[in-house]
C-alpha cells in the first residue's frame, strides 16, 4: 500500500513521462547514425585495413571495460558543486555529457583529409581510436546518469511502463529518423560524411530540448535526494573491487545484463551490418537503407501498445522478456536465406515486433533489480549497477568488431570498395564474401541471442510477488 500511496501523492504528467521517453530517441538519434556508418565509413569508404580497424575497436572496448564500471562508481561518489545550492544531483551532469556527447561524434568524421589521401594508415588507425574512446567517455557520463534517474523519478510499476512505453517508440523513431534523414547526403566521398555527421549533430542538439523537461530534477526528487544522502551509511564507502563483487554476486543483476547484452548485439550486428546488406547483397545505394528501418518502426510501434497491455495483464516481467526473445531469435531465421528487398522488409518487420518487447520490458525490469539490489543492501548505488551493465554491453561492440575482422578475412572480403562492381571484381570469392555477411548480419546474432536468454531464464529470480515486497520495503 505505502508504494501507491507514493505515487499518488507524486504523479508526473504524460507530458514529462514523454519527455523523458524522448531520451531515447535523442540517443538512438546518434547511436543509430554511429552504428550505420562509422565501421562502414573507416573500412569501406577511407580504406583502413580491415585488421585495423578491427583492432581500433577492440583497444576501445577494453577502454570501455574500465571506463562504464569506473564512471557508475564515481558517479556515486562525487559530491558536485551545485548539489548543496540546488539540491540536484544528475541534471547538470546529464546536460554535460549529452553536449559533449554530440560534439565528440562529429569530431570522429574529421579525420584530416590530407592523411586519407596519403594512405597513412597508422595516422587514421590513430585519429579512428582517440575519437572513439573520447566518444564513449562522455556517453558513459550522460548514459549513467540519466538510466540511474529513471529509477528515482518513476517509482510506481505501471508510471514506470508508460514512461518506457513513450521511450520504446521513440527509440525506435529515432533509430529510423537516423537511418533516413543523414543517408541522405551521403554519396561515394568521403566529404559527404562530414556532411551527415554535422547535420547529425544540429538535429540532436533540437532532440536535446525536447527531453529537457523530463530529465530535471524537480523540488520533490531533490527532497528525495536530501533525504537519502542523510541516511548515508560506512558501507557505501566500499572499495571500486569490493563493489564490483557486490554486484556480480546479485544473480537477478548477472541473468538481467547477460540478456540485455545479448538483444543489444543482435541489434548491433544487424545495425552495422546494413550498409553492408544494401550495397552487396541487395544491390542497393545506402540511401535505400530507410526501407529496411522502416518495417522495423513499423513492427515496434504497432505492437509496443500490445506488449504494453500484455506486461500489464501478466505483470511478469521475466516471462514477457521470455517470449520476446524467442521471437526476436526466430525472426532472424528468414533472413539467413532471403535475396531480396521485400523479404527482408517483412523479415524486419517482424524483428521490429521482437525489438519493440525488448526494449519496452528493458528498464523497468532493470528498475525492478535496482529495487531489489536496495533492499539486499541497504542503499541506493543506481549509477555503479548501471555503469556494471553499459560495461558488459559494450562488449557487444568489442565482440562484433572481432567478428567482422574474422569473417571479412577468412571469406575475402576486400577493404575499400564502396559498390558492387567494385567487389565483385577486387573480391576473390564474392559468393563466399556474401555469406560472410549473412553470417554476421543474421546468424551468428541468432544464436547468441539464443544462448544469453537461456541464462536468463535459469538466473533471473524476481517474481511479481517479490517485486511487490520490494517496493513496500523501499516505500516505507
Amino acid at each position: 500500500m505505502a508504494e501507491f500511496e507514493q505515487s499518488k501523492s507524486h504523479r508526473y504528467s504524460r507530458w514529462i513521462m514523454a519527455s523523458f521517453g524522448a531520451r531515447e530517441m535523442f540517443g538512438e538519434w546518434i547511436n543509430g547514425a554511429f552504428g550505420f556508418a562509422v565501421y562502414y565509413f573507416y573500412e569501406a569508404v577511407i580504406g583502413l585495413q580491415i585488421w585495423m580497424a578491427g583492432l581500433a575497436f577492440i583497444l576501445y572496448s577494453i577502454w570501455n571495460a574500465i571506463n562504464d564500471p569506473l564512471m557508475g562508481y564515481l558517479m556515486e561518489r562525487i559530491h558536485w558543486p551545485w548539489q548543496k545550492k540546488s539540491g540536484m544531483q544528475r541534471f547538470p551532469i546529464i546536460i554535460f555529457g549529452a553536449i559533449t556527447w554530440l560534439a565528440s561524434y562529429l569530431l570522429i568524421f574529421l579525420v584530416p583529409t590530407k592523411w586519407v589521401v596519403d594512405g597513412n594508415q597508422w595516422r587514421i588507425f590513430t585519429w579512428y581510436l582517440v575519437t572513439l574512446c573520447i566518444y564513449d567517455t562522455v556517453l558513459t557520463i550522460y548514459e549513467v546518469n540519466v538510466l540511474a534517474l529513471y529509477p528515482d523519478k518513476f517509482q510506481d510499476s505501471r508510471e514506470r511502463r508508460v514512461a518506457q512505453g513513450f521511450g520504446t517508440v521513440l527509440g525506435i523513431t529515432g533509430i529510423v529518423l537516423a537511418a533516413l534523414i543523414p543517408p541522405m547526403w551521403v554519396t561515394k566521398e568521403l566529404e559527404s560524411y562530414r556532411t551527415m555527421a554535422l547535420l547529425s549533430v544540429a538535429i540532436g542538439f533540437l532532440l536535446l530540448l525536447i527531453i529537457l523537461p523530463g530529465i530535471y530534477e524537480d523540488k520533490h526528487l531533490r527532497e528525495i535526494y536530501k533525504k537519502r544522502n542523510a541516511k548515508i551509511t560506512t558501507e557505501r564507502k566500499n572499495s571500486f573491487f569490493k563493489t564490483a563483487k557486490l554486484v556480480f554476486s546479485n544473480r537477478n543483476f548477472v541473468g538481467k545484463i547477460v540478456f540485455h547484452f545479448g538483444y543489444y548485439m543482435s541489434a548491433t550486428f544487424l545495425q552495422t551490418s546494413a550498409f553492408y546488406v544494401l550495397v552487396f547483397l541487395l544491390n542497393r545505394p545506402e540511401t535505400d537503407l530507410i526501407l529496411l528501418m522502416a518495417p522495423m518502426l513499423t513492427g515496434a510501434i504497432l505492437s509496443t501498445p500490445i506488449w504494453a497491455l500484455i506486461a500489464n495483464k501478466v505483470d511478469n516481467n521475466k516471462n514477457v522478456i521470455m517470449v520476446a526473445g524467442i521471437l526476436m531469435t526466430l525472426s532472424f531465421l528468414p533472413l539467413i536465406f532471403v535475396n531480396t528487398i521485400i523479404g527482408w522488409m517483412i523479415g524486419l518487420f517482424f524483428f521490429g515486433i521482437a525489438l519493440g518487447g525488448q526494449w519496452f520490458m528493458d528498464p523497468p525490469t532493470f528498475a525492478d533489480v535496482l529495487d531489489d539490489a536496495a533492499v539486499k543492501t541497504g542503499f541506493h548505488q543506481h549509477s555503479v549497477y548501471i555503469g556494471y551493465q553499459t560495461f558488459i554491453v559494450r562488449f557487444a561492440g568489442a565482440f562484433q568488431a572481432i567478428i567482422f575482422s574474422v569473417v571479412h578475412i577468412l571469406t575475402t572480403f576486400p577493404e575499400g570498395v564502396n559498390t558492387l562492381e567494385e567487389f565483385l571484381i577486387k573480391s576473390e570469392n564474392p559468393s563466399l564474401a556474401v555469406f560472410g555477411i549473412r553470417l554476421h548480419a543474421t546468424i551468428i546474432p541468432a544464436i547468441v541471442i539464443l544462448i544469453t536468454l537461456f541464462v536468463f531464464w535459469n538466473l533471473y529470480t524476481l517474481t511479481p510477488e517479490k517485486v511487490k515486497e520490494n517496493k513496500s520495503i523501499l516505500a516505507q
